[in-house]
């Protein structure tokens, strides 16, 4: 995976925890609001402006790795301090061959 796609995939990653921010309970402060808002609407249109250069079948392979990988980020995130811990050794000791 080269840079660039590297760098769209958290711009996705982006957008969808900040849609995830956006209908939560929690908003956040006013002064905070003004950023987030104009960093959501960057990123929107950057998506955008990528969609438009990408036939549909590699939007939706795009997509789909993206929300893959989202997820797995997302559950590290949310693993107990014990699961964390483990998780980081198994990685930090994984030998890509």
């Amino acid at each position: 995976m080269n840079d660039f796609s590297k760098f769209t995939f958290f711009v996705k990653g982006l957008l969808e925890v900040g849609t995830v921010i956006r209908y939560s309970d929690r908003k956040p402060r006013q002064d905070v609001k003004l950023h987030f808002n104009r960093l959501m609407n960057d990123a929107a249109q950057f998506e955008k402006f990528l969609h438009q250069q990408f036939d549909q079948e590699m939007i939706k392979a795009e997509e789909s790795i993206n929300h893959s990988i989202i997820d797995l980020v997302w559950q590290i995130f949310e693993m107990d301090d014990e699961t964390l811990t483990k998780f980081t050794e198994h990685i930090n000791n994984f030998q890509k061959e």
